[in-house]
């Protein structure tokens, strides 16, 4: 059975996901943090196999926030 994750959607209701991704065709995942307004956003490059490099929002908030929803994302992909 193929088990997908959630990536979130920044432009939907909280708890909206934008894309669902198979965890066994993730060749990398880097976080990537950027601040340019008030609060940091968190986004994962994430390279899957036959497809580009492609950048996804994880979290805004305080580096504590980012810091948990990093972790939450690769709790995600070890389980299963």
């Amino acid at each position: 059975m193929v088990r997908l994750i959630p990536l979130p959607d920044p432009d939907g209701p909280i708890g909206s996901s934008r894309i669902w991704v198979n965890p066994e065709h993730i060749t990398s995942a880097i976080a990537i943090v950027v601040q340019d307004g008030v609060h940091p956003m968190l986004y994962v490059d994430l390279k899957l196999q036959g497809l580009s490099l492609s950048r996804y929002w994880l979290a805004t908030g305080e580096t504590g926030e980012l810091d948990a929803a990093w972790v939450e994302f690769l709790r995600l992909l070890e389980s299963g």
